[in-house]
């Protein structure tokens, strides 16, 4: 046993088997009816599947394993004992208070408090008052601590001038010593009562987990917010009498569309599951979200919040995954996957055409002028997400049992066939697009935006080895080039000083790695006798 003024002996071997790090659950990529690869795998496996071994040297002649990775190839490393969080030295008090008022300005006078409005601007003013006092409990004062840190934290990491700031830039601050701050304080939140406090910061450090590329992290909050709103019932109210219950309601659908959009990139089941809750859109949403995607920071401020997706497409998010992508949804025929695709498939197209015209995204999309371009990144962000779920709903067609089989009906093939074309020309037009609205993308987003990039190349990669002797392939390369560069590009313009160039390399390693791949399948397809 040690001393409390001793150091504990250096253990130099690795940990013993029962205390070895548990890894979340692997991810298979289906295409065309093979079993390709795995997302999500110990260091010590290839990320290839013995079937998708052998579906790419049938093809090829050769065999060139993905990169081994021990995260899906969107999401940061984990911290090591050298890098992360345990040399982030921890912040012994609250800022001053009037550091923390140019902060408030920054989020009153900006497209933050529409996108993420988790704060409520009289609200907070009680939590100051709680935890800048003297005196009352030491649970509230600590929640209301955690709170502010988060804020903070979530706050500093924007690009003030992507996102339209009216406000003089404040003081910088350590946006991970704050995290840390508001992480170590959550012991409060999760072992004492409820309080508006708690379920706010939890949901501003899940919102700072994404934007980081800690996935594991944000569900991990976004759950603990989700039972907290559910203990207090925001998740049924449709009419919230009173500030306090209007703004919980608020809290609910920041937390439903996290929720969603973290199931469809990880895999892991909803935390809020739509059955389970009230679905009424806040009065005069739809009416009135034309006028607030249109925001710029020379017009009116329009009231009311944007949230982080429209809800609308977040209810299809919803959908997709159960229908798809849950056990019931893996478990599912060739007829009833079919059916849920083309059901989804209509749904996601009438959400699209209920855009308004000028910043509705397009079925293929083309290279625009400026004056046609997206001006802000929510409007960037509809563009990806639109993309994005055309291709994680028809790529769900290429688990189906039929492709394999010799009996299979010829109208049946022909429509798999089609699903997989769309599947392929949405993850072509989400990289184009990305190509198009790169100068757009606000700095500190990269670890948010990189999902969509990286599963459109996924998608890509396989129709080109699927599909090598096509007159699109060579193309197809070229797209995959261009998607590193526009990666590289992005990463580079973080805000954020704890990101080395060292965490861009296992990206651009692995895009390097499917393009250097593609590019032997096609020459192999050229000279077969080589």
């Amino acid at each position: 046993m040690t001393k409390p003024d001793e150091k504990p002996e250096q253990d130099s071997g690795p940990p013993p088997d029962h205390v070895s790090n548990l890894q979340p659950s692997p991810r298979i990529i289906h295409f065309a009816g093979w079993e390709i690869g795995n997302l999500l795998v110990d260091p010590a496996i290839p990320s290839l599947l013995p079937e998708g071994l052998h579906w790419i040297q049938s093809r090829t002649g050769a065999v060139i394993p993905l990169p081994r990775l021990s995260h899906a190839p969107w999401e940061k490393a984990p911290p090591t004992c050298t890098v992360g969080r345990a040399v982030i030295p921890p912040l012994a008090e609250l800022p001053m208070k009037s550091v923390l008022k140019q902060y408030l300005d920054v989020y009153h006078s900006s497209r933050i408090r529409m996108i993420f409005p988790v704060v409520d601007s009289s609200l907070f003013l009680q939590t100051m008052e709680a935890a800048y006092s003297l005196h009352g409990q030491q649970t509230q004062r600590c929640c209301a601590a955690a709170c502010i840190f988060a804020f903070m934290a979530l706050v500093s990491s924007m690009d003030h001038v992507a996102i339209g700031c009216t406000a003089p830039r404040p003081p910088p601050i350590s946006r991970m010593a704050y995290v840390e701050n508001a992480r170590a304080l959550m012991p409060y939140m999760v072992q004492n009562s409820l309080n508006l406090d708690a379920i706010q910061t939890a949901l501003l450090l899940a919102i700072n987990g994404t934007l980081i590329g800690e996935l594991q992290t944000a569900i991990h909050l976004t759950s603990i917010a989700a039972r907290q709103i559910m203990a207090v019932g925001a998740h049924t109210c449709s009419e919230p009498h009173g500030n306090e219950a209007h703004h919980l309601r608020t809290l609910f659908w920041i937390c439903y569309a996290l929720d969603k959009d973290l199931s469809l990139r990880t895999g892991q089941p909803h935390c809020l599951r739509s059955d389970d809750c009230n679905l009424q859109l806040p009065t005069a949403y739809v009416e009135q979200l034309g006028s607030r995607m249109a925001y710029s920071p020379r017009s009116n401020h329009p009231e009311g919040p944007l949230f982080p997706v429209d809800l609308r497409l977040s209810m299809i998010k919803s959908r997709i995954f159960t229908a798809l992508y849950s056990y019931s949804g893996l478990c599912k025929s060739d007829v009833e996957i079919i059916r849920s695709i083309r059901e989804l498939d209509d749904e996601l197209e009438q959400w699209r055409t209920s855009i308004p015209a000028p910043v509705r995204p397009q079925l293929s999309f083309a290279h625009q002028l400026d004056a046609t371009a997206p001006k802000n990144m929510f409007l960037v962000l509809t563009h990806l997400d639109y993309y994005s779920c055309v291709n994680l709903i028809h790529l769900a067609g290429g688990r189906c049992q039929a492709w394999r089989s010799t009996t299979t009906p010829s109208g049946m093939m022909d429509g798999l066939r089609l699903s997989l074309t769309f599947s392929v020309e949405a993850s072509r037009s989400l990289l184009l697009f990305l190509y198009d609205s790169e100068s757009i993308v606000s700095a500190g987003s990269f670890w948010t935006l990189l999902f969509y990039p990286m599963s459109a190349i996924l998608t890509i990669f396989c129709n080109i080895v699927e599909n090598r002797h096509m007159n699109t392939a060579k193309r197809d390369i070229q797209l995959l080039e261009a998607a590193e560069h526009t990666t590289e590009k992005l990463f580079l313009r973080q805000s954020l000083r704890a990101d080395k160039l060292v965490e861009l390399q296992p990206v651009t390693r692995f895009i390097s790695s499917l393009k250097e791949f593609a590019q032997q399948a096609v020459g192999a397809a050229l000279n077969p006798e080589t």
